[in-house]
């Protein structure tokens, strides 16, 4: 077991991720290479066209001089069942109208928050990570989902409650109801269950035209 883990991670690191043997999960690194390339609403257009199909919520919210970008993803990749939470900022305050056309930063190690995921589907455990992070993924090889059968617990500890308020207001602007979600103090908690935004008629009929080809090469069946 100690051999497979070790070629496991020689395979993968290059690609940005690392098995959790425990849990039979993929996640990914804090080097990861994907870091350098930040990340914009022209990434979540462009997924379905690389055989990812996810939910996905971006909240936005202005804090200690910047725009800041926390995202959370859960769908499926390819041939892997898959969450994501994602921590980026842009150099100034944006305007609303500049968010979904501006590529964000992910944040430098000072800035990382203190996270926690637990991804589930329809309510069986897949895998659950804690780590102060920018990038805090869950991936489950050979596992085919539909998204909206999957939920994804979260918790994000911030520095202080500025920001922390500054999050809340963003969350419940994007659609949460106040109370499902849980303060403690500087920390929030709760649970993605579904995206806020609509979904055109023509890209529901090319995400199922996806997830038809993702179903293809998935060796088993849930």
């Amino acid at each position: 077991m100690h051999f497979k883990c070790h070629l496991l991670n020689d395979l993968v690191e290059p690609l940005g991720y690392r098995y959790d043997a425990r849990q039979d999960i993929f996640t990914s690194t804090e080097d990861a290479w994907q870091k350098q390339y930040g990340y914009g609403a022209v990434y979540d257009q462009i997924a379905p066209h690389l055989n990812m199909i996810f939910d996905c919520q971006p909240v936005y919210f202005d804090y200690n001089g910047k725009t800041w970008l926390i995202e959370f993803w859960k769908g499926q990749y390819g041939i892997n069942t898959g969450s994501e939470i994602g921590i980026y900022h842009a150099d100034r305050i944006l305007s609303p109208a500049a968010r979904k056309q501006t590529i964000f930063s992910a944040v430098s190690e000072e800035e990382y928050l203190d996270m926690s995921t637990e991804l589930n589907y329809k309510g069986h455990h897949i895998g659950r990570l804690s780590a102060p992070h920018w990038w805090l993924t869950i991936f489950s090889m050979g596992q085919f989902s539909r998204p909206k059968n999957l939920s994804v617990n979260i918790s994000i500890r911030f520095p202080d409650l500025e920001m922390r308020d500054a999050f809340l207001d963003a969350l419940v602007q994007a659609g949460y109801d106040p109370c499902s979600i849980c303060v403690c103090f500087t920390t929030v908690s709760f649970t993605f269950t579904s995206a806020c935004c609509s979904i055109s008629l023509p890209k529901k009929i090319y995400r199922s035209y996806v997830q038809f080809k993702n179903k293809i090469f998935w060796p088993g069946k849930l």
